[in-house]
């Protein structure tokens, strides 16, 4: 194998690595991960329509729509009309999911420092920078090869 396929299988198992470690912590909390993804991302776009949160979660709709319901009926999230569109529904967090939303937080700070343990902060930076770099280069553009 090459350096750079080796690069690619360790991003991909720390990545793996780093959701299991913090969706063990959320299970302990009561939150699987189809419903901390849904309030980690609401909390970042908050005001976006169901199918538009479907795709940036990469989940069927319909899969949404049983999670989107569980939480409303849990008074964590709520559905309101779209003033330019009827047919739409956007979605908001409610002042119930503050808690919720905080205890992921520290959750998530918990699994960072696990996975950053021994590595010095200029590491840390360095390693933010190259993976910044990689998705810039990988971000819904053509691959070079493909242009010709």
């Amino acid at each position: 194998m090459t350096k750079d396929t080796m690069v690619g299988l360790n991003v991909h198992d720390v990545a793996r690595m780093i959701r299991r470690d913090f969706d063990r912590r959320a299970r302990e909390q009561g939150l699987t991960r189809a419903r901390w993804q849904v309030l980690w991302h609401l909390a970042r776009h908050e005001g976006v329509h169901q199918a538009a949160l479907a795709e940036i979660l990469d989940v069927a709709p319909i899969s949404l729509t049983r999670q989107l319901e569980r939480l409303e009926q849990e008074g964590l999230v709520e559905r309101r009309g779209d003033p330019s569109d009827r047919r739409r529904r956007r979605l908001y967090l409610t002042e119930a999911a503050t808690p919720a939303l905080e205890r992921l937080r520290q959750l998530a700070a918990l699994t960072r420092e696990r996975a950053f343990d021994g590595l010095t902060s200029e590491q840390i930076d360095t390693f933010r920078e190259v993976l910044e770099a990689m998705r810039a280069n990988l971000c819904d553009r053509p691959d070079q090869g493909d242009a010709q």
